[in-house]
């Protein structure tokens, strides 16, 4: 009878060890962040949430804008005047391929800009 229990509490213990490995398992989503920085700005684009995080960091009066365009949408994050900070949540498409820029605008003026660059809306190595 006692090597029953001991047998009985060894393969309890090995299913909570199976499910502590195996049961608290998630789906992988690693995020893939991206930042650039130019005199006056920063920006950053995190692919998990489709957010982007826009700093102004020049105290000269012009504004700091994230503009971005990905299937069938495009938007602009602006964080408008010296050490603001701007926060911009989108629901973009998975698996689609993102253009972006960072740029310093005076009023309705192009200041300077880092050009746009490619990033993906999703974690995957696979972009359309």
């Amino acid at each position: 009878m006692r090597k029953r229990r001991t047998l009985g509490g060894l393969a309890a213990a090995a299913v909570l060890a199976m499910v502590g490995v195996f049961g608290t398992a998630t789906t992988a989503s690693a995020e893939y962040s991206r930042c650039a920085e130019i005199a006056g700005g920063e920006a950053c684009w995190h692919s998990y949430d489709d957010w982007f995080a826009v700093w102004d960091t020049a105290a000269d009066g012009a504004h700091v804008e994230v503009r971005w365009a990905t299937w069938n949408r495009s938007g602009t994050c602006i964080a408008s005047g010296s050490g603001d900070y701007q926060q911009c949540n989108y629901d973009l498409p998975e698996g689609y391929q993102l253009q972006w820029a960072l740029e310093i605008w005076d009023g309705s003026k192009f200041v300077r800009g880092t050009g746009y660059m490619t990033d993906c809306t999703s974690d995957s190595d696979v972009c359309m």
